[in-house]
């Protein structure tokens, strides 16, 4: 027997659908992205401007490579990032590496996460 799905009576919780924004890094990236996208196609009609000018607000949002948790919540956003368009798969690469060597300068006993 088929049972119909009943809509919610709530509406469902954005970290539901997108708990990647639940990084700081990644929502304060998101974010940059968000408004400069919205503002920029309300005076712009050209997509692919929109989504040039959206995504360079979204890497300089991104946290330095410098500390443990800021390389952690870089490649984070970078992940993200492919997911919404901001960073290029082929360029996601390049940035990882860089997350890479940064991690390396840092000695092992200094990787910690933060609590």
């Amino acid at each position: 027997m088929l049972k119909a799905i009943q809509p919610a009576d709530q509406p469902i919780a954005e970290e539901v659908f997108c708990p990647s924004r639940q990084n700081f890094a990644v929502a304060l990236c998101y974010d940059a992205w968000e408004r400069v996208f919205t503002a920029t196609r309300k005076q712009n009609s050209r997509m692919d401007d929109v989504r040039r000018c959206a995504a360079a607000a979204y890497k300089v949002s991104m946290p330095p490579l410098a500390g443990f948790q800021n390389i952690c919540d870089f490649i984070a956003c970078v992940g993200y990032g492919v997911l919404l368009t901001a960073i290029k798969p082929e360029d996601a690469g390049k940035l990882l590496y860089a997350a890479q060597v940064a991690l390396c300068a840092i000695p092992a006993k200094d990787r910690k996460p933060a609590t």
